[in-house]
């Protein structure tokens, strides 16, 4: 899978575990004499959250997992694309977590986990040119 210029793999950072969520929007209408009846509104946000492990050294770097977050700092939608070369437009990072482990002697993680939450932006993306992103 790849999200804009980040491409996970082993080499990288492999994911481990997909979650993918779809909402969808239902208004209370409030009716005379009756329980509220719900009224379809449309579909809500689809949020996908990945989970994985790097192995500094052997599998992914040191700063793999800060690559994301700095990719979420840009404050762009990326693209998303599956494994399987489908497209499935852009998405946006909401959130990046990293829990470190098996310290060595010099405080350096031999394992890093990771969990990034992305949320769907749309199936196009336009760069402004008065805000140069």
């Amino acid at each position: 899978m790849k999200l804009g210029p980040f491409t996970f793999s082993i080499e990288t950072a492999a994911f481990n575990q997909l979650q993918r969520a779809w909402s969808f929007d239902w208004s209370e209408q409030k009716r005379l004499g009756t329980i509220p009846q719900l009224q379809y509104t449309g579909e809500g946000q689809q949020t996908i959250n990945l989970s994985g492990s790097v192995f500094p050294g052997q599998y992914g770097a040191i700063d793999t997992v800060a690559q994301m977050a700095q990719l979420g700092r840009q404050g762009r939608p990326l693209l998303l694309i599956a494994g399987t070369g489908d497209l499935l437009n852009y998405w946006s990072i909401t959130n990046v977590e990293q829990t470190n482990s098996y310290l060595d002697q010099y405080g350096q993680p031999r394992k890093i986990d990771f969990s990034l939450s992305i949320r769907y932006y749309g199936d196009h993306y336009e760069v402004s040119n008065e805000t140069g992103r």
